[in-house]
């Protein structure tokens, strides 16, 4: 998931093979690179630290799950499972009940607007909700196969694309093999911060204080070598709902992270819209049929080689 240890995986075929990583990698894995590189920010501070933010856009999502299921060398009907699986895991989401996000979750969403009556123990109801979420999570990711649109961009409805799901999420990576001190990181995620191009400051919500989940807190109070967290933010200036924080006019937001290390404040800075790669043919993978095809043809060009190899000694 987290791509900061690539390089060093990466460096050991370009030693070996005396070829660059460029050529080890499949397509779709370059592509994701390229998302990687407009969607993270990072920067050294003065006493060693180092910090890196991937802003995980619903595009770099899917980047990431092309990526992935290439890697594997899955079949279309595996990546399209995978991505009806990340939509699933928002719109069936826990969210803070503090900051009203909890209307988010479809089945809330299906109880307030589509049947306030509605009894999941009654199975003829519960197949209605089911088939109401199916429909949803098919039509979000149906855009993402329509030739129409480019494959990513900022925006596949008004709260998948910059935002997942009407919320900004953030995954931090830090560093301190090179620092001056150990500083303390237990409360990280209280101390880190959204701003908006006016200069106003967000804090992170979740349902574990500031984390989404208690396994998103830093495993280790201190910062000895390696830490990770993960953090997300409201797409709602505070209790305004109706006023996002992020929409199609933004130019740009930033990350703040204070008190850590002997920095009293440190910044990253995404500019919008964000710039992604362009898939200029074919956004899908070949199918589980094909890509059986293709190994049962490899299988007989083995055992044809290895026939004529017998036959010649």
């Amino acid at each position: 998931m987290f791509r900061w240890f690539r390089p060093l995986l990466h460096f050991l075929p370009v030693v070996l093979f005396g070829c660059s990583e460029e050529y080890s990698k499949g397509r779709f894995e370059q592509i994701e690179d390229e998302a990687w590189q407009s969607v993270n920010r990072k920067r050294t501070g003065s006493d060693g630290i180092y910090v890196q933010a991937t802003l995980r856009t619903f595009a770099y999502e899917i980047a990431h799950s092309y990526a992935r299921a290439e890697k594997e060398n899955l079949g279309q009907e595996q990546l399209e499972f995978r991505l009806k699986q990340l939509v699933h895991s928002y719109v069936d989401g826990t969210y803070p009940v503090e900051d009203g996000t909890e209307l988010n979750n479809l089945y809330l969403q299906y109880l307030v607007f589509v049947d306030p009556n509605f009894n999941p123990e009654n199975p003829l109801e519960k197949q209605k909700f089911i088939t109401f979420r199916d429909a949803f999570v098919s039509r979000i990711t149906g855009t993402i196969f329509d030739p129409k649109y480019p494959m990513f961009r900022d925006y596949y409805d008004d709260r998948w694309g910059l935002t997942l799901f009407d919320r900004l999420v953030f995954v931090v990576y830090l560093n301190g093999e090179n620092a001056e001190n150990e500083p303390n990181i237990d409360d990280i995620g209280s101390r880190t911060f959204l701003v908006d191009e006016n200069g106003k400051r967000y804090s992170p919500s979740g349902t574990s204080g500031p984390y989404p989940y208690e396994s998103d807190r830093p495993e280790i109070p201190k910062l000895i070598d390696k830490a990770f967290y993960r953090v997300f933010f409201p797409n709602r200036e505070g209790e305004n709902i109706r006023v996002p924080i992020v929409n199609s006019e933004t130019k740009s937001i930033e990350l703040h992270i204070e008190g850590l290390g002997t920095e009293p404040l440190r910044k990253l800075r995404w500019e919008l819209p964000i710039e992604y790669p362009i898939v200029m043919d074919g956004r899908r993978l070949p199918s589980e049929a094909e890509l059986r095809a293709e190994k049962e043809a490899a299988k007989a060009k083995r055992r044809a080689l290895s026939k004529n190899i017998t036959e010649s000694k």
